[in-house]
């Protein structure tokens, strides 16, 4: 297994920013791997793991495939301790200093990597690119450093990857970086995509009978699908869901089940990709250049099957995400539908016409590994009308009619039968929907709060002003995380709570009109407008109902968000 280098002409990176790139997977910045200009020898560089026993593949792949939770073991985490100091080879090319190793995990069909200790000192590049060097990873930079000192890089095809540190030559210091660990993918049974040897994640090894998000039935979708993310850990495929709260502030929170992200260690190594989906219903692969690494664990269930994290980059502009909004009532009377990853492949779209139920008794919840969770947490979809899910769709969220976010889903037996005819009208397969049934949802209102106060829940940081709203509107970010935030009291509001008017006072200095727009929480603009007088600016309000609602003050080069409650 030498190494094999290619000449080409690598793609260029699409420069986005403040000079950063978005290229295969995870935020990095311009520049190129020396590839097959290098002098070194395959001795010098390669690092070889034994080869995995294939009975600890077999029992990983038994192990996911007979538990009812519905994440997708892909991989296997393969402990290393790899850094330039222990391994590979160094050599000097032009201004540079070049340190490269050279990684096999014989049989893998992906590999990836997690670094710790990663911190670089400006100037230094690092890359993860496959020997043909037809897939590439970085640059990385000091611009990638985070305060856990963890870099989790998405996987690349094939059982070898080369890794390419470039210091300039004059610099005595890189910084620190080390790998902790190789992520090794392994082939699943063919059995539930239907495709004999089919790996995980790959695009179109989901079943079957699973609906492209870009299909007609995802029509009515595409602003609420752009809040749903794949994400994968060291082993793991599942799904979550980007959730707005009742600040309207668009902190990055991302809501996915327990049993996917329940310890720091793995929300540190996870990567969490935004918009991988076909284009249009059944076609090509999705964009794989809109990911964040890495995240902090701020509430995780226990007996409830829920986690919320914080991503540690708020998603940049590029990538139009959406923050969805949600409904904690327990009262849904609609049909549901779900938007998840199911195999890690593309985003699809599953319905259900009938209103969901809620569990209530022991016997309602198949015993197994959803045993570790309270019976009567969930929402229990009696059976799939279109689409279904498989491994990979935990966490995934459920939505009402109004695309509001009411669970995310923990399990179940669902699957997808056989074809059985086909649609003329809508061009399509049609399938047995026999075994389409019993899955099961954690019921957003029980993640809310019922852990009571000080215990693991949602209601702090999704409602962190205590305004006690039950269902709350969506938020869509355009344009304004390029811009500098005032930290909030800059703009001075009062009374609060207000009458029929009340009053802006600006920070000193700013002599540009101020914008605004009121907004309730429902996410409906209610109110908008110019301000003009920086001393006195008033506001009338009204023909607007008591209430809490949210105000988004703008002037150039600054917004503040404040909530204002009208009382009278």
């Amino acid at each position: 297994m030498g190494i094999i280098y290619k000449s080409r002409l690598l793609i260029a990176v699409i420069l986005f920013g403040l000079g950063m790139a978005s290229v295969k997977g995870q935020l990095q910045f311009p520049g190129s791997p020396m590839g097959d200009r290098s002098r070194l020898k395959a001795a010098d560089v390669m690092y070889v793991l034994p080869p995995l026993d294939p009975l600890q593949i077999e029992s990983a792949m038994q192990s996911s495939e007979k538990g009812l939770l519905k994440s997708h073991q892909f991989a296997l985490e393969r402990l290393v301790n790899l850094s330039p100091e222990s391994h590979g080879s160094w050599e000097s090319f032009g201004s540079y200093k070049i340190w490269r190793v050279h990684i096999v995990s014989p049989g893998a069909l992906s590999l990836g990597l997690v670094f710790n200790s990663y911190s670089l000192e400006a100037g230094v590049n690092l890359f993860v690119y496959s020997p043909d060097m037809d897939h590439v990873k970085g640059a990385f930079t000091s611009g990638n450093n985070k305060s856990s000192g963890v870099l989790p890089v998405g996987h690349l095809p094939g059982e070898e990857v080369i890794i390419e540190m470039q210091v300039p030559i004059e610099m005595s210091d890189y910084g620190v970086i080390g790998v902790e660990s190789v992520s090794h993918a392994f082939r699943s049974a063919g059995q539930n995509s239907g495709l004999a040897s089919c790996p995980a994640g790959e695009f179109g090894c989901s079943q079957a009978c699973m609906i492209d998000v870009n299909c007609e039935e995802g029509a009515d979708w595409q602003l609420t699908k752009r809040s749903v993310v794949r994400i994968f850990t060291t082993s793991l495929y599942c799904t979550g869901v980007l959730v707005n709260n009742s600040d309207y502030d668009g902190t990055p929170y991302i809501l996915t089940a327990e049993h996917c992200l329940n310890k720091q260690y793995y929300a540190d190594r996870s990567v969490f990709q935004f918009n991988y989906e076909s284009p249009t219903c059944f076609g090509t692969n999705g964009p794989l250049n809109m990911s964040i690494s890495g995240a902090e664990l701020i509430s995780v269930g226990d007996s409830i099957d829920f986690s919320l994290v914080k991503l540690s980059l708020t998603p940049p502009e590029e990538f139009d995400v959406y923050y969805s909004g949600w409904d904690r009532s327990d009262f849904q009377t609609t049909a549901t539908s779900t938007i998840h990853h199911p195999w890690g492949d593309v985003k699809k779209i599953s319905s259900d016409y009938e209103a969901p139920t809620i569990t209530t008794k022991p016997s309602d919840v198949p015993y197994n590994d959803l045993d570790d969770y309270h019976y009567f947490s969930f929402w229990w979809i009696l059976r799939w009308d279109e689409g279904s899910t498989q491994g990979g769709s935990s966490g995934g969220p459920l939505f009402n009619a109004d695309q509001k976010l009411i669970g995310t889903l923990s399990g179940g037996v669902a699957t997808c039968g056989d074809s059985i005819g086909y649609d003329h009208e809508k061009e399509r397969v049609i399938y047995n929907q026999a075994f389409n049934y019993d899955d099961y949802y954690t019921r957003f209102s029980m993640s809310w709060d019922y852990n009571g106060e000080g215990g693991p829940s949602l209601k702090p940081w999704l409602d962190p002003g205590n305004t006690g709203v039950v269902a709350l509107g969506g938020y869509q970010p355009i344009g304004i995380e390029q811009t500098p935030t005032l930290s909030r009291g800059n703009f001075t509001l009062f009374p609060n709570p207000v009458g029929d008017q009340f009053y802006v006072s600006a920070p000193d200095g700013l002599n540009d009109p101020i914008s605004y727009k009121i907004y309730n929480l429902s996410g409906a603009l209610v109110l908008e407008g110019i301000l003009y007088q920086q001393a006195s600016n008033q506001i009338e309000t009204p023909n607007l109902a008591d209430g809490v609602y949210v105000i988004r003050l703008i002037s150039s080069p600054f917004h503040e968000v404040h909530k204002i409650v009208i009382a009278r």
